[in-house]
């Protein structure tokens, strides 16, 4: 049936669909009327609440005005007040500060009088004391020239007695200066040595150089035949020594202190090379002073005294 009226005719479909838009359409229209009369309804009632509400909070802010109002009025009458009874006080207070500047005035015053008449009295109490200082000053200074004159008088005797027991004593301090004089001599007599070698030696552990040729031995300490320094009294003595190896030899020689060995010279390489010793040492009498090797070594010298060996007594 509905294909059949379908296929009738397309124009009585469309008249068909027309008119249920219309319906449609004033339904749609109705239905937004009636939905805007509930909303200006809804409106109304919300402005009417507003307006209630207006009119409570004027009615509040006309009350607050006169309480406000009020206020200022209680606030104007108790400044006045105050302000009456500031100026009292500030009057009241000013009579007080005459009444008590003139006191003050008074009291300082009559202190200025007294003050015054005290430094008056000080100043004179001051011009007694310095008369008196004076007074005492020339006393001293006339107690200072008796004393100055009794103290001469004293020192002249003084110096008259000290010349008499002077004279008296001066040759036995002299002769005492004299004997401690030449026992200081005696102890700080010269000691000293210098000796040489001509000869080619060869020495061992065992043996010394021997410095046959002597040029100076004051003290007689040094031994030429056994090359050995014997100090004859305690102190401090400078030790020197020279010594030449043998053409293309090597040697190792020391100083000997008491058969010590300490300082050291080493000659090594080709030709002729000279060692040398230079010490001060500390020796007590009868130490014992040479020059000898750990080993077995050659010494040059000839007629032209290469090697040599000195000291002396510094202290």
């Amino acid at each position: 049936m509905i294909v059949a009226s379908g296929s009738s005719s397309i124009g009585s479909d469309s008249e068909s669909l027309l008119s249920c838009s219309k319906f449609h359409f004033e339904e749609k229209v109705l239905e937004k009327l009636e939905r805007l009369e509930n909303k200006m309804d809804l409106n109304e009632e919300k402005f009417k609440k507003w307006e209630e509400t207006f009119a409570s909070k004027l009615e509040k802010m006309d009350e607050a005005i006169k309480q406000t109002e009020i206020f200022e009025e209680s606030v104007r009458g108790i400044q006045l007040q105050e302000q009456s009874r500031f100026n009292d006080s500030y009057h009241e207070i000013v009579e007080h500060f005459k009444v008590q500047s003139k006191n003050e005035t008074e009291f300082h015053g009559e202190q200025m009088r007294t003050l015054l008449e005290t430094l008056s009295s000080k100043i004179e109490e001051f011009n007694v004391a310095e008369k008196n200082r004076e007074n005492a000053i020339e006393s001293l200074q006339n107690t200072l020239n008796q004393e100055k004159n009794r103290f001469n008088q004293s020192l002249d005797l003084i110096l008259e007695t000290f010349r008499l027991s002077s004279n008296r004593t001066i040759e036995e301090l002299t002769a005492k200066q004299q004997k401690d004089y030449e026992a200081l001599m005696e102890r700080q007599s010269t000691v000293a040595f210098s000796a040489y070698t001509t000869k080619q030696q060869d020495i061992t552990r065992s043996t010394n150089v021997k410095f046959e040729k002597v040029w100076t031995n004051i003290g007689n300490g040094y031994d030429p035949s056994t090359g050995i320094f014997t100090a004859p009294r305690p102190g401090v003595y400078h030790i020197t020594a020279v010594v030449m190896s043998v053409n293309g030899k090597t040697f190792f020689l020391h100083l000997k202190h008491n058969n010590e060995y300490t300082s050291g010279s080493h000659v090594y390489d080709d030709g002729y090379k000279t060692g040398t010793f230079d010490v001060v040492l500390n020796l007590q009498k009868g130490d014992k002073v040479s020059v000898g090797s750990k080993g077995s070594s050659s010494v040059y010298s000839d007629n032209d005294s290469y090697t040599t060996f000195s000291g002396h007594l510094i202290a």
